[in-house]
């Protein structure tokens, strides 16, 4: 029988990540060559409009190993969706990909791990980075923070209606979630999950923070501009980047991706 030599080859391997009683969809886009790589764990936003796939396999092109993982309760993951699940869904995968037997397999070396995440994933890039100290890398690509939806709603309580509604418009793809419950989370949660108070944390990490100039759905003045002064005012060393688009840089995802990857190869 024929048989095409595979060993170093680049591949795309479905995995099927535990976290908490569940199991979570995990696709590795594994970089070309027999030594172990640099591996970016890039995280979608909410719900997930876009899993930023192209992103990951560009960067596989360019010799990055990278992880794509489904929250529990979105896109095929078991269990329930909610804010707190997906901040334990990253640790999961984290501490999957860091057993000495995966990381053989699918030659991740794990000296070498960063985190990049759109959007509500960029919430959960820097989230991480806080409660593990080994993540050095991070990337926060118009990240979100939910917590100032609290201060809207303070400031306006007729927001709370408008809030309510465009997070159940999301709910609706997303395993027993709804508007209601998921800003509760977020009022339990509302300093603990505050980025604007991360900075003290990430003093010592190499962090890239981008955002868009026509971002409707996190507008750069609110989400971006005040936590890029907190980060300067704390000594906190960081590039920040802004394009000239949308909140999922849908006219730049080439421009996007090149400049993670310029941003990586400084850093990782």
């Amino acid at each position: 029988m024929f048989q095409v030599e595979t060993k170093g080859t680049r591949k795309v391997s479905l995995l099927k990540i535990p976290s908490g009683e569940d199991i979570i969809v995990g696709r590795l886009y594994v970089a070309e060559g027999e030594e172990r790589k640099a591996t970016i764990l890039l995280l979608h936003g909410f719900p997930g409009v876009i899993l930023n796939l192209d992103i990951a396999t560009t960067l596989q092109e360019k010799g990055w190993n990278v992880l794509v993982i489904n929250y529990r309760g979105s896109w095929g993951s078991q269990g329930n969706y909610s804010f707190s699940n997906a901040i334990e869904d990253v640790q999961a995968a984290l501490k999957y990909i860091r057993q000495e037997e995966v990381a053989q397999e699918y030659r991740i070396d794990l000296g070498r791990i960063g985190l990049v995440g759109h959007s509500f994933g960029g919430f959960l890039a820097l989230k991480t980075a806080t409660l593990d100290p080994s993540i050095q890398v991070v990337a926060s690509l118009s990240g979100a923070n939910f917590s100032l939806f609290i201060n809207m709603i303070k400031e306006n309580p007729e927001m709370e209606a408008r809030i309510i509604h465009m997070l159940e418009e999301s709910a609706f793809f997303l395993k027993e979630s709804t508007g209601e419950k998921l800003l509760q989370e977020v009022r339990e949660h509302e300093d603990e999950w505050n980025t604007f108070l991360f900075a003290p944390t990430l003093a010592n990490r190499k962090l890239l923070i981008t955002a868009v100039s026509n971002d409707e759905e996190l507008p750069k003045e609110y989400f971006h501009d005040p936590f890029v002064q907190i980060l300067e005012e704390s000594g906190v060393q960081f590039e920040s980047v802004l394009f000239d688009t949308d909140h999922n840089y849908l006219n730049k995802r080439t421009e996007l991706t090149n400049t993670i990857h310029d941003w990586l190869v400084k850093n990782l």
